[in-house]
């Protein structure tokens, strides 16, 4: 998923700049008002997991990577717009200082991973729970949030790479394919894995699940402490 520099044409690198930008602005705007001292620990050990996780890559088509995300766990205890900083802060020092991902790919990488692969997961799991709030409704919007979450950003990089017809060698179809079979698989995985460490976290820390999700304000929050 991590796109290296080169990959893709600068126009495509300045509308993901721009947009993930915006993003960012909208974040910490909101996190200012929102976040308080149960939040900071919480984002700290998630954003070094998955700095961890995201290390366990293999190669894909063209130089990019295929590996576990950890977006839907970051936003269904943070919220999006949380999320969206620990996954910024995430892909910043691998670029930095592994150069996994480029810099001026960075907000490309970060639009896929921490807008696409964050922002969507968290709708998800918002829409299940108003149709059915419960513990099973849950689990399912987390496999689904999970699955759904990493194919689109899988996708939206395809499409990127696809796009970029001066500095790529695959087309759009060959580039979405490879990239969303790829990323279909690791998302059952990652699906598990949320249902897994969310389902501790409520039995071990459920507090930890009742903190403000930091999200924008007409989304909604997910309330999880009324689940019955």
């Amino acid at each position: 998923m991590h796109i290296p520099d080169g990959f893709l044409d600068l126009h495509i690198c300045a509308i993901t700049y721009l947009a993930t930008i915006i993003f960012l602005v909208f974040a910490f705007k909101r996190a200012r008002e929102v976040i308080d001292e149960k939040h900071i620990p919480l984002m700290a050990t998630l954003t070094a997991m998955f700095f961890a996780a995201q290390m366990m890559n293999y190669p894909i088509i063209g130089g990019t990577t295929a590996h576990l995300l950890g977006g839907p766990i970051l936003a269904i205890t943070l919220g999006p717009y949380a999320g969206l900083i620990s996954m910024t802060i995430i892909l910043l020092i691998q670029a930095l200082l592994f150069g996994d991902g480029g810099i001026i790919t960075l907000g490309a990488n970060i639009w896929n991973m921490g807008i696409i692969g964050v922002f969507i997961p968290y709708i998800i799991c918002l829409l299940i729970l108003k149709i059915k709030n419960s513990k099973n409704a849950l689990m399912i919007g987390i496999f689904l949030a999970a699955f759904i979450g990493d194919v689109l950003a899988a996708i939206f990089a395809g499409l990127e790479l696809g796009l970029s017809t001066l500095t790529f060698p695959y087309s759009v179809p060959i580039a979405v394919t490879a990239m969303g079979l790829h990323h279909s698989i690791i998302g059952i995985g990652e699906g598990i894995v949320t249902i897994i460490i969310i389902s501790i976290i409520l039995k071990v820390r459920p507090d930890l699940m009742n903190i403000p999700k930091i999200a924008p304000k007409w989304m909604g929050e997910l309330k999880i402490s009324t689940m019955r």
